[in-house]
């Protein structure tokens, strides 16, 4: 495993698996920790080890067959993705024009 440690916490983020309609959460044993994603994904691509991110991530890897996914049968669960801007203010159009490119972008790739 490659393991991605929280910035927060400094602790081993477990990898995530839906398991009969539970999500379990494991910690495997890890040849390498890592804090930076790029640095996870690098040493994934090099073999390291098991690695988990959002599926975006390792799109163009999985399809070229660089990255081969594991369990795919006991998938994690989706990450919300929020945009936050102020109630009070008429919504720029700048910003509305880039939550509906940006919501476009996600459901057209069914993330």
């Amino acid at each position: 495993m490659v393991a991605f440690v929280s910035s927060r916490t400094g602790d081993v983020l477990p990898l995530e698996f839906s398991v009969a309609g539970t999500l379990r959460h494991i910690v495997l044993p890890s040849r390498v920790r890592v804090n930076n994603s790029d640095t996870m994904a690098d040493l994934a691509r090099l073999g390291f080890g098991l690695a988990q991110a959002p599926r975006y991530r390792f799109a163009e890897d999985l399809a070229s067959g660089t990255l081969v996914e594991v369990l795919a049968d006991h998938p994690p669960s989706p990450t919300p993705l929020s945009a936050l801007y102020p109630q009070n203010r008429q919504l720029a159009l700048r910003l509305r024009v880039f939550l509906d490119w940006i919501s476009g972008i996600f459901a057209e790739a069914k993330l």
